[in-house]
């Protein structure tokens, strides 16, 4: 069990359904989770494009694959972060463990929502394939 996050329901009035929410202050450039990645075959991505899967699904841009299994699902409550393009965690790839490791990009408060930029970059601004809330 984490000890320093936990997944709950977003509350009213946003529609977000569950997040990651800090159970305890944490410090800037804090691990905060590491999700090991279930990589999919460039195949089985196309087959899950039209479920709900899908929008948990990574890019995986591993060069030793030269462009296949571009794509993973990583096993941790990491699936339950939400976007934001303002957010206060980031994600990196690591690529020889097949994991995924979430830090915190500022100290974040006991009892404050946990998010990430779906876009890879902390301060990328460009439109993700869903409406985002406020």
């Amino acid at each position: 069990m984490n000890e320093m996050i936990e997944v709950r329901i977003v509350p009213p009035p946003s529609n977000k359904g569950r997040g990651v929410f800090a159970k305890k202050n944490i410090k800037k450039n804090t691990l905060v989770e590491v999700g090991h990645v279930l990589l999919i075959s460039n195949e089985d991505y196309d087959k899950l494009a039209d479920t709900v899967i899908w929008n948990y699904i990574f890019e995986w841009d591993d060069p030793k694959y030269n462009g296949d299994n571009q794509a993973a699902i990583p096993l941790s409550v990491g699936q339950f972060v939400n976007h934001s393009y303002d957010p206060n965690l980031r994600y990196e790839y690591d690529y020889e463990n097949v994991t995924i490791e979430y830090y915190t990009e500022r100290y974040i408060a006991k009892g404050e929502e946990l998010t990430v930029n779906y876009n890879g970059i902390v301060d990328d601004k460009s439109p993700v394939w869903f409406e985002v809330e406020d």
